[in-house]
């Protein structure tokens, strides 16, 4: 790891945060999935692709922001620049061709469809987010949940839940102490797929604020998940990250999305 700085007196190097999309199972076990954007190849990128390429000059971690980032030979410090969030486009004019890379949420949290409800309600309330993306084995979007559909399903579940009947073998019987002609239910959980709205928009990584801005406002969405030339979701962009952005380029200096341990 380094710091970055200047190179005989030239621009400071370049750097491009390493973005993380985690993929939390029904089993409570989480995949993450670590990528970069490379202006260049204008797509995403594995960090090991990244430090076998001439450009690469080293990784560094930013304290501070609890980031990190490659710091690349790409051109100029300020394409793509990203020392801190909350400095990084104050003031500059407003560019409405401004990749989603670029001011995207980059550490993503995402769940399986087979995750429960009362799993993702802890989820939205652990990380401080009122949504994330529904993703498939292979990390690809399949739907969207949100807090309004977590507090649907509590609201449509009431005190009762559904629940299936079981089927137990005669060993089984004895432990439980259950008289014949009785049975054992066990309640069904409410999953992800059952309350999720099916992904119908989301948008590459390379396209733009503008496009973005327009599609959110046509389809009445506050989030699109974000994906990479392979279809897996590398971030997600709310309608506050559209804010933050317009904010930051009248010349406001606006912080970072809090974050919640």
């Amino acid at each position: 790891m380094t710091s970055p700085g200047p190179i005989h007196g030239e621009h400071p190097i370049p750097q491009h945060t390493i973005r993380s999309a985690r993929v939390v199972g029904d089993d409570g076990e989480e995949s993450v999935l670590a990528t970069v954007y490379c202006p260049v190849k204008e797509r995403s990128t594995t960090v090991p692709e990244c430090e076998s390429c001439h450009r690469f000059h080293a990784l560094h971690f930013d304290a501070t922001a609890r980031t990190t980032s490659v710091l690349c030979h790409t051109g100029p410090a300020g394409r793509g620049a990203e020392r801190a969030d909350v400095l990084r486009g104050v003031g500059k004019s407003l560019d409405p061709e401004t990749p989603l890379a670029d001011i995207m949420t980059r550490d993503v949290i995402c769940v399986r469809p087979e995750v429960t409800v009362d799993e993702i309600a802890t989820l939205l309330v652990r990380h401080g987010i009122s949504g994330m993306p529904v993703v498939d084995a292979e990390g690809k979007p399949v739907g969207m949940v949100s807090r309004a559909d977590v507090l649907r399903a509590a609201q449509e579940r009431g005190d009762t839940e559904e629940s299936e009947r079981l089927t137990l073998r005669p060993d089984d019987v004895a432990p439980l102490d259950i008289e014949q002609g009785f049975h054992v239910y066990e309640p069904v959980k409410t999953a992800a797929r059952d309350v999720m709205t099916p992904v119908v928009v989301q948008l590459h990584e390379s396209a733009s604020i503008r496009q973005a801005a327009s599609l959110m406002a046509y389809e009445g969405v506050h989030r699109l998940p974000v994906t990479s030339d392979d279809g897996k979701v590398v971030g997600i962009l709310s309608s506050l990250d559209v804010l933050r952005w317009f904010g930051r380029s009248c010349g406001y200096l606006i912080p970072p999305a809090r974050k919640r341990a």
